[in-house]
């Protein structure tokens, strides 16, 4: 939980209180969920559970709603080229930290699509967006991290 938190939120209250409200709302379904299957997949489900909670926290958030640009132009996804590198852990990590510096509304939408396997139209459905506009925020997205990690790399 605490893992997909921290691709969401940079702000530390924000991340506790995702975690709480993930937390909650496994203990009150907990009784249901037993019931219904036999055996659940725990760690899926934990998983499933704490996304919807902070896309639930999206949707009602009003900072977070008034960070969408919006955007009827498509855009062309394969223009950015950007692909994660397949090296070990000190290269995710620093993909981790280059993350959590985008914008917040393009590391939403990136988190959701790039590691969560959402679609666009999923997204724009979520978020209440186009389709275009969570593209867009993709598109910026994995320039803005291109730029990042090049910079990392200069430096080291």
């Amino acid at each position: 939980m605490l893992q997909i938190c921290r691709r969401y939120y940079t702000q530390e209250e924000d991340l506790k209180s995702a975690i709480n409200l993930s937390f909650l709302h496994l203990i009150r379904s907990l009784d249901r969920m037993t019931e219904k299957y036999e055996s659940i997949y725990f760690h899926a489900w934990v998983k499933k559970i704490t996304i919807r909670v902070i896309i639930d926290e999206f949707r009602k958030n009003k900072k977070y709603r008034d960070s969408i640009e919006l955007y009827d132009e498509p855009v062309n996804e394969s223009e950015s080229g950007f692909s994660f590198p397949a090296e070990g852990f000190e290269e995710r990590e620093e993909i981790r930290k280059a993350i959590l510096k985008l914008p917040e509304m393009s590391r939403t939408v990136f988190n959701l699509h790039a590691i969560e396997g959402y679609t666009h139209e999923e997204i724009a459905g979520i978020l209440g967006i186009s389709a275009n506009t969570s593209k867009v925020h993709m598109f910026r997205a994995r320039q803005k991290l291109q730029d990042l990690l090049q910079l990392t790399k200069h430096v080291s």
